[in-house]
């Protein structure tokens, strides 16, 4: 390997140096859209998927840190830190790649818990847990929806509107669109909601339908799409950079130099 060959290593180690430290950027940048899609269901979803968008933001930060051992080593052809940056990032490499993995996994298994989760809070509305209350409403508000799967999912539910009130879903559920101006709640008892049942919903149905299920298992897959596919597409990135510091690291060694 000759002089224009080890310049053209040494030059292409600083641009993928470059390209680390925005993918770092980005991985921050994802983790924190992330936790923007997690945090109004934090009560409906696993741990797990809390701390994901979490450490992503961690991992975005160390290789923002780690582009500058590759940054010297390559500009001042030193060995331990060109070696330091290869082991570095031989490890963010093997923890992104795993993590791109699981991401894809886990993404077939939200249905369940979600699902498991939804229902498991039911019973908590309007009961002792104002955060769960608070979360369904912002949810049935905000999506249209009313239930899990479906409104009746509130009809076994033995909330606090329902035993004393009489009622079968919570305020949240009323369709907004078929609702007067400045008015906020709508007839909610057996015989309001006659017009609500059948496969054909009722125009007169004053509350939404649709379960709140399918919407958020929307928007968390993607989520997980995202973080995984941003994972997987770093680690590729990160693979070439390490190849190629352990070739200038190893050129350093013989020592070979180019100015």
């Amino acid at each position: 390997m000759g002089e224009g060959d080890h310049k053209v290593i040494k030059f292409l180690l600083l641009v993928f140096n470059l390209l680390f430290w925005v993918s770092g950027i980005g991985l921050i940048i994802a983790g924190a859209l992330a936790q923007t899609v997690y945090q109004p269901y934090i009560l409906f979803i696993n741990s797990s998927y809390v701390s994901a968008p979490v450490l992503l933001i961690v991992i975005g930060a160390i290789i923002s840190i780690i582009a500058f051992f590759g940054c010297c080593g390559s500009s001042k052809e030193n060995y331990c830190m060109l070696i330091t940056f290869a082991v570095l990032l031989s490890i963010i490499f093997v923890v992104e790649l795993a993590g791109g993995i699981a991401a894809y996994v886990e993404k077939g298994r939200v249905q369940g818990y979600l699902a498991d989760n939804l229902k498991a809070n039911l019973g908590k509305y309007n009961v002792t847990d104002n955060s769960t209350t608070g979360l369904y409403d912002k949810t049935q508000r905000d999506g249209q929806c009313c239930g899990v799967d479906t409104y009746r999912d509130w009809y076994n539910n033995n909330t606090f509107f329902n035993k004393t009130f009489g009622l079968r879903v919570p305020e949240s559920c009323c369709n907004v669109a078929l609702l007067p101006t400045n008015v906020t709640s709508c007839a909610r008892k057996d015989a309001d909601l006659a017009a609500c049942s059948g496969s054909i919903v009722s125009a007169a149905c004053p509350i939404y339908t649709v379960g709140c299920l399918p919407a958020i298992r929307g928007k968390l897959e993607n989520s997980i799409a995202v973080i995984g596919g941003v994972a997987i597409a770093v680690a590729f990135i990160q693979f070439i950079g390490i190849a190629f510091a352990c070739i200038l690291a190893r050129r350093v060694r013989r020592g070979y130099t180019y100015n």
